[in-house]
């Protein structure tokens, strides 16, 4: 049947004048399900058309026989043409059905590798998660007794000692005790000045995370250049739970730290050397306890605090210069009635 209609076609070509039409026509039904193809013939054929169109009605105008015969013969042709473009509009139609499942597909697909990769992300983040506690626990859990130094090596653990037993004695009296922590050189008046060296001006010489206080005992404890020497999981996890441990309801922390959000825009800027961003970011390393793990910026102190339990974090100062390092001050309060981190 397919070879009969196309051998009249091919006979209906030939025709001097209907025979145009039918070629177009063939041309239509032809066309493949394709946007490309669909768009040559708007582009291409469809102007071949209209110019046969516009040659008919000049031949109309011309020519009274030839008017006869077109008379017949044009209607016949515009009959095909309108049904081949019948057929081309559902040829469109049927590619479009077989794009849109396409479509369908390929987003069913990228839903199953979003699937995929946040399934990928999860296990990724549980196996760090997993690797951050066994290594805190071989290095600050229960099972260890000792602290570990820059060196790898195990050092024994200093235990609490006071040394102005009457000032002590006194400040627990007033129930006002308010610590300043790591003080180093620099003690200060007004507070029980602790480090873990016996320097002058030291009144008890222990380690910040095992101080010779009870539970909501203090009043405020302060601290300057003192969290950087530790790392941020200890930080996190011991040292700062138990600083809020010791604060009484009402209690104050303070803590002044290297800014480095500060100090990255005074190098950047050149107003610091090389050198001395080193030397902030990583410590003086002149012995045991000068190293430095850690730098903080206004955002990250409050985020730690807020985890810790306190209330009320305020940022007093940030950019402060202090003997070329810039810093920032922070201030918390342990809330009235909390137990958290007990």
């Amino acid at each position: 049947m397919k070879a009969q209609l196309r051998k009249i076609a091919r006979k209906m070509a030939a025709w001097p004048v209907l025979g145009r039409f039918v070629r177009i026509g063939i041309a239509v039904i032809r066309l493949p399900e394709s946007n490309h193809r669909k768009l040559i013939f708007e582009t291409q054929q469809l102007p071949g058309i209209l110019q046969a169109i516009s040659e008919i009605n000049h031949r109309q105008l011309t020519s009274v026989t030839t008017k006869d015969n077109l008379t017949r013969s044009v209607p016949v042709a515009l009959r095909n043409i309108t049904r081949a473009s019948k057929v081309l509009e559902q040829d469109v139609r049927i590619t479009d059905e077989r794009l849109g499942t396409v479509s369908q597909s390929v987003l069913e697909a990228r839903a199953q590798i979003d699937e995929m990769a946040e399934s990928i992300q999860y296990l990724l983040k549980r196996t760090e998660f997993v690797r951050s506690e066994l290594m805190f626990e071989m290095r600050y859990g229960a099972g260890s007794s000792a602290s570990i130094d820059q060196g790898g090596k195990s050092i024994a653990e200093a235990q609490p000692r006071v040394v102005a037993e009457e000032k002590v004695s006194q400040a627990k009296a007033s129930q006002e005790l308010r610590v300043n922590l790591g003080c180093g050189h620099v003690p200060l008046v007004g507070y029980l000045n602790v480090d873990s060296r016996d320097l002058l001006g030291v009144d008890i010489v222990a380690e910040v995370g095992k101080l010779p206080f009870a539970p909501g005992e203090l009043s405020e404890i302060f601290s300057a250049h003192l969290l950087e020497h530790f790392p941020q999981e200890k930080l996190r996890r011991v040292l700062l739970p138990y600083w809020f441990s010791l604060l009484k309801d009402g209690g104050i922390f303070k803590a002044v730290v290297p800014d480095a959000a500060g100090m990255v825009r005074a190098y950047a800027s050149n107003e610091y050397t090389f050198d001395t961003f080193r030397q902030v970011t990583f410590g003086g390393q002149d012995y045991n306890g000068d190293f430095h793990f850690n730098m903080f910026t206004s955002a990250s102190m409050r985020q730690l605090l807020l985890e810790a339990g306190f209330v009320d974090v305020e940022l007093i100062v940030e950019n402060r210069e202090n003997g070329g390092c810039k810093e920032l001050e922070i201030f918390a309060r342990r809330g009235q009635g909390s137990r958290l981190n007990d």
